[in-house]
């Protein structure tokens, strides 16, 4: 498969899984497909509760308590990402639209495709496995229920054990089986569809619209460093920068109105999440599906914060990259054209595009070194209270 192929799958990834979460970009749409984000964030809304009610419930029991707790921070990045594609709907077609134009126009240039493609593989392999990670935990989510209980009626176990998907405490489920029972079962099965294709959906766009912002930028360095023929064609390709760079800016500006809070979010949840699976994997007793689920859900919200930091750092590299290239390209030999001269110093002058999350921090690597620490610390905090508890109860008995 070529690098071109490769690209054109990738594409076809990226918009199936937002197609089928209901949020693709469109210009016409239908009514119903324009109300399943607003499903999407009324869903994650009622998990929200209930999984915030068995938190509640279970406060006293730390190891059950952060069993929940992992759901609360996951449930809460859904609804801030349905809330945010709900509300820049708009912008977000702009973003697809702008950088699909100036993408396929690079592309048409067989010149530029092996400078623009060459790092498709760090972008389309992380998606690949995000959304086979979040496949995977769900269907784990899903299947432990019907397994539970298709094992208690063959064994004869009684009373059965009637469980739901997810650790919720809803006031309308007693645990008996019922037509309740069965529509909440349902309810949260298709709560599953949601997360997979908008969580999917959402993560693999964030890099799929960096890619191809990144590989402008490198498109943009190549023609600079290799097309300085005459004053007036230098003066020409610095023109033809300029306008991509202002359009570069300005998808930065969606992405930071989009995926600055999905980004700052993911910052406060990610770390809780991964503090709760360490806690639940060292105070309960490990079984096969428990491992599965802490090590596929683990491994998922690490790759989901690197790929979140990562790709910002790599595209501020970039922009870097593309300055340093203008400025290496030998442009004092042209000191006689003004207008050249004019050109050099609006991109020398211009800030690198870095991304920043609500104003509040740089996306860079920093941020997933940051969540691992945070994580960590809470993880630690968490274990000098259980330690206390578990003397205090000593205390008590004795």
């Amino acid at each position: 498969m070529t690098k071109l192929e490769m690209y054109r799958a990738y594409a076809r990834f990226v918009k199936r899984m937002l197609l089928l979460g209901g949020i693709y970009p469109m210009t016409k749409s239908s009514i119903l497909y324009r109300q399943l984000p607003v499903l999407t964030l009324l869903t994650s809304f009622i998990m929200f509760f209930g999984v915030v009610r068995f938190c509640l419930y279970n406060f006293d029991n730390l190891s059950v308590f952060t069993k929940g707790l992992s759901l609360v921070g996951s449930f809460s990045l859904m609804i801030v990402k349905a809330f945010m594609f709900i509300i820049y709907r708009k912008q977000f077609y702009e973003l697809h639209s702008t950088l699909e134009l100036m993408y396929n126009e690079v592309l048409e240039n067989t010149q530029f495709r092996p400078i623009v493609l060459s790092t498709i593989n760090l972008f389309r392999y992380p998606a690949y496995m995000v959304y086979y990670l979040i496949l995977g935990t769900m269907s784990l989510y899903i299947f432990a229920p019907v397994i539970i209980i298709g094992y208690e009626g063959i064994k004869g176990v009684e009373p059965k054990h009637y469980s739901l998907p997810f650790l919720t405490n809803f006031p309308w489920v007693d645990g008996t089986p019922g037509i309740i029972y069965q529509i909440q079962f349902l309810f949260e099965t298709q709560c599953v569809w949601f997360i997979i294709f908008v969580t999917g959906g959402v993560d693999s766009s964030y890099g799929f619209y960096l890619f191809q912002m990144i590989g402008l930028l490198r498109a943009m360095s190549f023609e600079c460093k290799n097309s300085l023929k005459s004053s007036s064609e230098f003066e020409n390709t610095l023109y033809n920068c300029i306008k991509k760079q202002i359009g570069l800016l300005r998808c930065r500006d969606i992405i930071q109105q989009i995926y600055g809070p999905i980004v700052l979010d993911l910052m406060l949840t990610n770390a809780v999440v991964l503090c709760a699976l360490i806690f639940q994997a060292f105070q309960t007793e490990m079984t096969v599906g428990k491992m599965l689920i802490f090590v596929i859900y683990g491994l998922l919200k690490t790759i989901q914060a690197f790929m979140y930091s990562w790709y910002g750092s790599i595209i501020t590299s970039e922009s870097e990259a593309f300055q340093r290239s203008v400025y290496c390209s030998k442009w004092y030999e042209y000191s006689e054209n003004v207008m050249l001269m004019k050109n050099v110093l609006i991109v020398l002058t211009q800030k690198p595009i870095v991304l920043i999350s609500c104003h509040f921090s740089h996306i860079s690597l920093n941020i997933f070194i940051k969540i691992i620490n945070t994580s960590m610390s809470y993880y630690f905090l968490l274990q000098t209270f259980d330690e206390r508890n578990i003397m205090n109860q000593q205390v008590a008995n004795s």
